[in-house]
């Protein structure tokens, strides 16, 4: 093997060193699943191997990382992957040198798996080829066609994977990705059926030779295929040429950078001007996201048939809010609760009186039926937008509520010294104050102050007196019962209802996430310590150590996990047995529904439970949408249930029921990328399901149950 310790290589001003040791390129898609881990400060793990992270993820339609990850990159490589119906042709050309051993060896072992995702939901074959590019000084040469044909057969591609060994990228950095590519597109048997798709992936991390590059030491060192005649022969073959540009090691981390720019513009042409994507792990934050991805574990899926936007329009007419033509006031009203601070000093802080005045009504106003409650995080994500926008202050509310969506705004102002606290309900867009009330007290009150004012709103007049299914008795106990029964213990039970109101709002991968819950676990514990029946403390507690649990799971910490999965049950059994105690007379439906599923493994009587919350006109669209949540999950076969209970035209009802009614929630936004949804054809691209808690509800059983 050729030893090329210091060779350089000059071009257009820069020294470009060179004991070159590697780089790959390849073709691949794959799914797996799951939210993502959060991912850490440390790039370590990122820098190991993360071109076999991008085969196990980058088209997996449910560990994909979110496309805001992606940098300028405004598709997902799952984009271009939603033509199932066609048969598919992938060529893998892999950069053979020393410094990509470790990316050699990730390929090796995923691109079965690859086979298998993009095999899901695909009525055509799919066929891989792989080629092999080094440079002119590699014993083996610059070039060679390990794999021939397009196969199916993973052990056919894995012989010819074997014989793929590191080689000296001798002489120079820069390589010769222009020959592979060329032979990729001009040695292999592409077929010309339109129905086929053709693809070339390319996966390296050293530019080629300038056009005009010339070396008196090494004259076979050039430039072999111009960019411009690369791409026109892959358009002229109708072939698709992606691109992923990887990193060297950290002996070459110098000369990488300084290159870096060169092979970012070469694939970025091949693949603009094919109509292909381009994923540059030079980035960090790029690179840590895809490797995140790739630690997911892989699930089983269940097929449903395809979701239109017809679907969720007929779900929408048949939804239980649907008002009668006849009374338009009783349909279902949207609100935005706002921290009661200055548009300029508002903060999400669960600790400050203000927010938890918020948190407080949200809770009282998100238990009833006809009102759907907008989670603080959407409020303070949507009012970060409206500042970076350069809105004037006087402007902002109004801006803030047009993003929102909103039918009414409920904002106000508390008393430094704690009361009284001035709650103002405002119309439309902020521009008709309809109600104004003051209460002095335990702010749970202020929403049955609110809702019993007078105002000639029609609309929101209805909103207390026509709840249906409640009897008016019980809409003024739900809202007019404290949260706790000390003045301490209200405001603990305020600050974790505040904490978890922003939590859910994330989906569980975000590192948002967890302080939040840990606020609120310090706080309802507080209740606890002086309240210890209070039920509704019980149920977030219960919420909190299940959260914590499929976090600890998905990291490997199993002890853990179980730990807190006999904390879950203790908690979920403790609510249960206080359900009495929870003001809100949906959460105690819900919690009977959790405790036949979790605790008492009833499926049949859990699916029941369920299903009435989701028909019943009386419960308020949270829990509802959560129960939808749930049997989603149960009739695509998740959680570890009996076969018999799979139902995919159940399990389809329930999505579509998400997707229609609560399109912004963090279920809708899972489901829409789990689904595929393509917004330009208006319908789920990838209709999977995925069973992703079966090793939760495995270990859950091994729990003691015994408070």
């Amino acid at each position: 093997m050729l030893n090329c310790s210091r060779i350089l290589y000059q071009h257009v001003g820069n020294v470009v060193c060179s004991r070159r040791i590697g780089a790959m390129l390849i073709a691949i898609l794959v799914p797996s699943l799951s939210v993502l881990p959060a991912i850490g400060q440390d790039d370590t793990a990122a820098r190991s191997a993360p071109a076999a992270a991008a085969l196990k993820s980058i088209f997996s339609t449910s560990a994909a990382p979110p496309r805001k990850t992606m940098g300028l990159l405004q598709r997902s490589f799952l984009d271009v992957a939603q033509r199932a119906e066609q048969k598919l042709e992938i060529a893998v050309v892999i950069d053979g040198t020393d410094s990509m051993e470790t990316e050699i060896a990730g390929v090796k072992e995923t691109i079965g798996l690859m086979i298998d995702d993009l095999r899901r939901g695909r009525v055509g074959e799919v066929g891989v080829a792989l080629v092999v590019y080094r440079d002119v000084g590699s014993p083996s040469g610059p070039g060679e066609v390990l794999l021939d044909r397009f196969t199916s057969d993973v052990a056919t591609l894995q012989q010819a994977l074997d014989r793929l060994q590191p080689e000296s990228g001798a002489p120079f950095f820069h390589e010769l990705p222009d020959l592979g590519v060329q032979m990729a597109l001009e040695q292999l048997p592409w077929s010309d059926d339109e129905a086929t798709s053709r693809w070339l992936f390319l996966f390296g991390d050293a530019p080629p030779y300038a056009e005009n590059f010339r070396s008196d030491e090494v004259p076979s060192a050039r430039r072999a295929y111009a960019t411009d005649l690369l791409v026109s022969l892959a358009t002229r073959k109708r072939i698709q040429i992606h691109s992923v540009l990887c990193t060297s090691g950290d002996e070459l981390d110098a000369v990488y950078r300084q290159a870096v720019g060169e092979t970012r513009g070469f694939m970025n042409a091949l693949s603009s001007g094919t109509g292909g994507l381009m994923l540059d792990l030079s980035y960090p934050d790029i690179r840590q996201a895809v490797v995140a991805a790739g630690q997911q574990p892989r699930y089983e899926y269940l097929e449903i048939e395809p979701i239109t936007r017809q679907d969720l329009i007929a779900a929408r007419d048949q939804s239980v809010d649907k008002p009668a033509e006849s009374d338009p006031a009783a349909e279902e009203v949207r609100v935005a609760v706002l921290p009661h601070l200055p548009i300029r000093q508002i903060s999400f802080d669960s600790g400050v009186p203000a927010v938890q005045v918020a948190a407080s009504l949200q809770h009282k106003l998100e238990n009833l039926p006809r009102l759907s409650v907008v989670s603080p995080y959407d409020i303070e994500r949507q009012l970060r937008r409206v500042r970076a926008e350069g809105i004037r202050e006087e402007q902002q509310m109004r801006a803030l509520a047009a993003k929102l969506r909103v039918d009414y705004v409920v904002w106000g102002e508390v008393d430094p010294s704690g009361s009284p606290i001035v709650s103002t309900v405002y119309a439309g867009r902020v521009d008709d104050q309809i109600i104004q009330v003051s209460h002095v007290g335990d702010p749970s009150q202020l929403a049955h102050a609110i809702l019993g004012a007078q105002t000639d709103d029609v609309r929101f007049a209805s909103l207390q007196r026509s709840q249906p299914g409640m009897r008016p008795e019980a809409i003024t106990d739900q809202l007019q019962r404290e949260l706790a029964d000390g003045a301490a213990a209200s405001r603990d039970l305020q600050a974790a209802l505040a904490a978890m109101q922003q939590a859910v709002g994330l989906l569980a991968d975000d590192p948002r996430s967890t302080p939040l819950q840990q606020k609120a676990k310090i706080a309802a514990e507080a209740v606890l310590a002086t309240e210890p029946r209070n039920g509704l403390a019980h149920w977030l507690l219960a919420n909190i150590h299940f959260n914590s649990a499929n976090r600890l799971l998905a990291t490997g910490e199993r002890d853990a996990a179980q730990a807190e999965l006999a904390s879950m049950k203790r908690s979920l059994g403790r609510a249960y047995v206080n359900r009495g105690q929870i003001d809100s007379l949906s959460l105690r439906g819900e919690v009977v529904a959790d405790h036949a599923f979790l605790i008492d493994r009833d499926i049949p009587k859990a699916i029941e439970f369920y299903e009435q919350l989701t028909t019943n006109p009386a419960v308020s669209p949270s829990v509802r949408r959560r129960a939808h949540w749930v049997l989603t999950g149960i009739y695509s076969g998740d959680w570890n249930v009996d076969a018999g209970v799979v139902d995919a035209t159940k399990a389809r009802q329930h999505a579509i029921a998400i997707l229609a009614n609560w399109e912004s929630s963090p279920e809708a936004q899972l489901l829409g990328k789990w689904l595929g949804w393509d917004p330009e054809t208006d319908r789920s691209e990838h209709p999977f399901l995925p069973r992703s808690h079966g090793d939760l509800a495995a270990l859950a059983m091994t729990v003691d149950t015994s408070s």
